[in-house]
């Protein structure tokens, strides 16, 4: 028999009030957020730099395109090997090659590399994102998933536009070092 309108926003409200008393409804958007900051910086300077390194505009452009490219396939076969594996091991497997590819960047001296590093780092861009699908339902099983799902989001965010703020003023700081920014990302 169907609930309620009653019966369903009380079962939302309790649902809701267990998830705010786990340590995960608070970590997630966090962990969201820092990951969000670290690839943020990337996918905002990333193209400057490696025009500043002499690569012409349309062809730094392409890194993004590669990148975004990559991403795709990684975010279709995510959250099926989030269900395989876990999505604690992808996400910090994602996580990681992000951190790891970022370094690339630092001795990328030729065209072919900074793709190189595109392609590699879009894999991890593109896998981090779509395992908090399954992470929610392992941590929270199938009930509402707004809420959580919201405030993940909203860390998401947060960290793309503090980092664009802090990194815009670590630049000026350091005299327009991208090594600065990139070595913020990695870590």
């Amino acid at each position: 028999t169907p609930m309620s309108p009653a019966m369903m926003k009380l079962r939302l409200k309790v649902f809701n009030q267990h998830m705010r008393r786990t340590h995960a409804f608070w970590d997630l958007p966090l962990i969201h957020g820092l990951g969000c900051a670290g690839h943020g910086i990337v996918l905002i300077f990333v193209v400057p730099a490696a025009v500043e390194q002499g690569i012409s505009l349309t062809s730094a452009a392409y890194i993004l395109s590669i990148l975004s490219l990559v991403s795709i396939l990684s975010r279709l076969g995510a959250p099926i090997l989030a269900e395989i594996h876990g999505p604690r091991k992808l996400m910090v497997a994602s996580l990681l090659i992000q951190g790891l590819t970022v370094p690339i960047l630092f001795v990328a001296g030729d065209l072919w590399v900074v793709y190189l590093f595109a392609v590699v780092f879009g894999f991890g861009f593109g896998g981090e994102w779509t395992s908090y699908l399954e992470i929610n339902r392992r941590y929270f099983g199938d009930g509402p998933m707004g809420g959580a799902y919201g405030w993940q989001m909203t860390g998401a965010m947060v960290g793309h536009a503090v980092t664009t703020a802090l990194a815009g003023l670590v630049l000026f700081a350091t005299d327009g070092s991208y090594f600065t920014l990139f070595a913020l990302s990695a870590a």
